[in-house]
């Protein structure tokens, strides 16, 4: 038995863990899943911030090991997996959108390949190999062979990212993970700030012309796209060793933009603009997880990430919902994002069940 002075340190010491890490914010984490399944799989979309929400879905159902949200996700998949793959991903069907081929109906898919893999059944295979192929052999590129957002676009938006590097990283075939660490490196020639360290929001290489501000979520984009990426990747390469720089130079460039009460906001370099709970979510899931690839310093980043996942559960989660989420956001300058509509949206609460599930593999 431990001498009564070391079992009052070994107790404090116990004790000082969860609060630290903000444990006792997973149930409230789990609050938000289960209030998800209770809403009809139907009242969701084939769309990009679908897709952010059910892979949250899936990540959570990794870590708790709850089959009711593989369940639901079953359900949610099963509406789409049987329809004509041109008509999802809207190549035939310009009249849907009057941007054909965009980057936004390819997240979906890494949420259905995340199913397959605990689940697998052919349909799922089917849409997600068939969104693969139009993002290899269909989709818009720059000369360099960057993504565009969308056929015609001629532009790189931060958001097409995250619309693909997951996938192609997802499938883990070398051609598919050289091609989503490629897509990085190009946009952060081009979007990276040289002197924070964080992106700019779009770049037209034909007009050379560059969006002015430094947007909150769209840098959650990135900041996750990298993590997700080089969970793929084997450490060493030349590939790694770039995508390590602007991981970075991110995280010094995130850590001086943290307000005091540890949240970002829309404009990051921008104090007037409003805190903004899916970027601080991204943040906290992207920062966690390359530190656990070991890709960013632990001790750097984890008091970074603590503070911002106590800000968003202490203010921004209300009865199982996330709360403080920018609406849909084109480019453009500060005032742009500032005008921007706050409320719940489906990206937040995936981006905030994504941020859980590394908070909870610290437990």
């Amino acid at each position: 038995m431990l001498p009564i002075g070391n079992m009052r340190f070994v107790c404090l010491l116990l004790l000082s863990f969860p609060l630290a890490w903000g444990q006792e914010h997973l149930g409230t984490w789990r609050s938000v899943a289960d209030r998800l399944i209770r809403t009809p799989p139907e009242s969701y979309p084939f769309n990009w911030g679908e897709g952010v929400q059910q892979i949250g879905l899936m990540k959570i159902a990794e870590r708790t090991q709850t089959a009711a949200y593989v369940d639901y996700m079953e359900r949610w998949a099963q509406l789409y997996t049987a329809r004509e793959l041109n008509g999802l991903l809207d190549i035939k069907t310009p009249a849907r959108t009057n941007r054909p081929g965009y980057c936004g109906y390819w997240s979906p898919a890494t949420a259905i390949l995340y199913l397959d893999k605990v689940r697998p059944r052919p349909e799922y295979r089917s849409l997600v190999d068939g969104t693969a192929q139009f993002i290899r052999n269909k989709a818009e590129r720059s000369p360099e062979g960057a993504l565009g957002h969308w056929l015609g676009s001629h532009q790189l938006w931060v958001d097409t990212l995250y619309m693909a590097c997951p996938l192609l990283a997802g499938l883990g075939s070398a051609s598919d993970i050289d091609d989503a660490a490629r897509q990085i490196i190009v946009y952060a020639e081009h979007l990276q700030d040289r002197k924070t360290g964080l992106f700019f929001h779009m770049w037209d290489w034909q007009t050379g012309e560059r969006s002015p501000s430094l947007w909150g979520r769209g840098n959650g984009w990135v900041l996750m796209s990298i993590a997700d990426t080089m969970e793929a990747m084997r450490p060493g390469g030349a590939q790694h060793r770039k995508l390590s720089e602007i991981a970075r130079r991110m995280a010094k460039g995130l850590a001086a933009t943290q307000d005091r009460d540890g949240m970002w906001h829309t404009v990051l370099d921008d104090a007037a603009s409003y805190p903004e709970a899916s970027a601080t979510s991204m943040f906290t899931y992207g920062l966690l997880k390359l530190a656990r690839l070991k890709v960013l310093s632990a001790k750097d980043v984890k008091p970074v990430a603590r503070r911002a996942w106590a800000a968003v559960n202490s203010k921004y989660v209300v009865d199982g919902q996330v709360t403080g989420v920018s609406a849909g956001t084109d480019p453009g300058g500060n005032d742009n994002y500032k005008r921007i509509r706050l409320g719940s949206q489906t990206w937040g609460t995936g981006a905030y069940l994504m941020a859980g599930s590394e908070v909870d593999r610290l437990r």
